[in-house]
């Protein structure tokens, strides 16, 4: 049997960055909703779960806090 060599475009791994990053936050937002049963506080606190998601992914990338601090320290 052959081998099937898949390769996925930029582009494509970047929509499924964006379809990843929706669905944790969706799922994350419903999981602040049954634990809370506020939807005001939640509607607040959806936006910060999007942020972390991001600055996570930063981290991974090697972009975020701590690449910054071992710039400084490093000058």
């Amino acid at each position: 049997m052959a081998k099937l060599n898949i390769t996925l475009s930029e582009i494509a791994k970047k929509n499924l960055k964006i379809v990843g990053y929706l669905l944790a936050s969706g799922i994350l937002s419903w999981v602040l909703t049954q634990l809370i049963n506020k939807p005001e506080l939640t509607m607040v606190l959806i936006p910060v779960v999007n942020f972390v998601l991001w600055q996570i992914e930063q981290e991974l990338k090697k972009e975020g806090v701590s690449e910054i601090v071992k710039l400084i320290r490093n000058k």
